[in-house]
């Protein structure tokens, strides 16, 4: 497929909104459930600050799929290898660190 139409004379750009609508997404959540449920607003802000970066830089972006792509089945490996090591190591320091921060800042 071409990437631009001869006969037009515009090039097909993909537009990269998925990212930003994720975010809107996650701040609406944790707008509506400061209201209903303030620990759960907590939880879920600390997990959007963790984890929307490494999903962006790895997934959303053009670069971060290129990079693992180029590398073919080694690359595979080593983005599911970087990918659950983050997981891991979010689950059980990066969040509750976060989370600390956040409830020392509200109290």
């Amino acid at each position: 497929m071409k990437l631009t139409p001869n006969n037009l004379r515009i090039s097909l750009e993909r537009k990269d909104r998925l990212g930003f609508w994720t975010i809107a997404a996650c701040v609406l959540v944790i707008f509506i459930s400061a209201f209903i449920s303030p620990p759960f607003a907590t939880v879920f802000a600390a997990s959007t600050i963790v984890g929307l970066p490494v999903l962006w830089l790895l997934i959303l972006s053009p670069k971060g799929t290129n990079l693992f792509a180029s590398w073919g089945d080694l690359g595979r490996i080593a983005f599911y290898l970087l990918l659950f090591s983050y997981i891991a190591l979010a689950k059980s320091v990066l969040v509750p660190v976060v989370m600390a921060v956040i409830q020392h800042a509200l109290a």
